[in-house]
């Protein structure tokens, strides 16, 4: 399966859930496939993703969704322990493993190494095939989707 593929897959059913993407490609092409305030696009912090989302899970009642590659998902493993830990039913991550870094031109991961949905709840891995992708880039800054994203989320905590 394509990556955008499995997003559009994973955005089908999203209302008003809070999608937090992983920086790179997961984010052009959630851009791409479904545009809106309540997403939040990484630029340029991989390996955050999740902690995000978690924030936002344990503090509120949103329900969040967190997209990230298989590379991110290896920078953050403490947070996905985390998450495991504190185990918030509205936290929802899905992992999109292509067994490399296709953003920054395919440098192999480790992810057959890691069993990931065993380290967190809520935890899905999409298996999906090696292309770069070819989304164009989104077209705010980093404080035009951080002020967009704030004053949806913030308009209600619901």
């Amino acid at each position: 399966m394509k990556r955008i593929d499995a997003i559009k897959k994973i955005m089908e059913n999203v209302t008003d859930e809070v999608i937090i993407a992983s920086t790179g490609m997961i984010s052009r092409e959630l851009h791409h496939v479904k545009d809106r305030p309540r997403n939040f696009y990484m630029m340029g912090s991989m390996g955050n993703a999740l902690g995000i989302g978690l924030g936002i899970a344990i503090s509120s009642e949103h329900k969040v969704i967190v997209i990230s590659g298989d590379g991110a998902a290896l920078m953050s493993l403490g947070t996905m322990v985390l998450h495991k830990k504190l185990d918030p039913g509205n936290l929802k991550h899905y992992i999109l493993d292509n067994g490399c870094h296709s953003t920054t031109g395919g440098q192999p991961t480790c992810s057959d190494m890691v069993d990931f949905a065993s380290l967190a709840p809520n935890t899905e891995v999409i298996i999906v095939s090696k292309e770069k992708g070819d989304s164009p880039r989104i077209p705010f800054s980093p404080k035009e989707i951080t002020e967009r994203f704030r004053n949806a989320i913030s308009a209600d905590n619901t």
